[in-house]
């Protein structure tokens, strides 16, 4: 029988933000100690809300804004993500990982962190955050980090 793996997902950690070498280096020896590694990319499609709505133009499907900053390995899953959530059919391939353990860490707390970890909760997916493996461009990481606390396991 085929033990199930402990998974960190990682949120967003691509060129479009101007991510902290640091962040990057401590998420990457971080996600050494996992057996099963999912990144997400946040791309933004030319009709998306993002656009019309938000006024962000970035992240364009294929563009190099959408560069993980992490070089994914041959067994880690990279999942495309149109929004703050994870889509349906995201959720349904990290379903079918069968984690014993999912964490999160990323980019933006305040922003998709949260919206994957309400997306896996609302799937019935239990999760845990890294807060120290996260960060946010907006400079909200702090009142995120105590949303995370109020509303989800948070590890130190």
């Amino acid at each position: 029988m085929r033990r199930r793996p402990r998974t960190l997902l990682i949120v967003d950690l691509q060129q479009a933000a101007a991510v902290p070498p640091r962040v990057v280096a401590g998420i990457r020896r971080y996600a050494q100690g996992f057996d099963c590694r999912v990144f997400t990319r946040f791309v933004n499609p030319r009709d998306s809300l993002f656009r019309r709505q938000l006024d962000q133009h970035c992240c364009h499907p294929g563009s190099a804004d959408t560069r993980l900053l992490i070089e994914p390995g041959p067994d880690d899953l990279v999942l495309a993500k149109p929004g703050y959530g994870l889509p349906a059919a995201a959720v349904r391939k990290i379903r079918r990982l069968r984690a014993r353990e999912i964490v999160v860490c990323g980019i933006d707390t305040d922003a998709c962190v949260l919206g994957v970890m309400f997306s896996l909760v609302d799937a019935g997916i239990p999760c845990r955050a890294k807060a120290a493996h996260c960060w946010s461009s907006s400079g909200l990481h702090g009142p995120a980090v105590r949303i995370l606390r109020q509303q989800f396991e948070v590890l130190e």
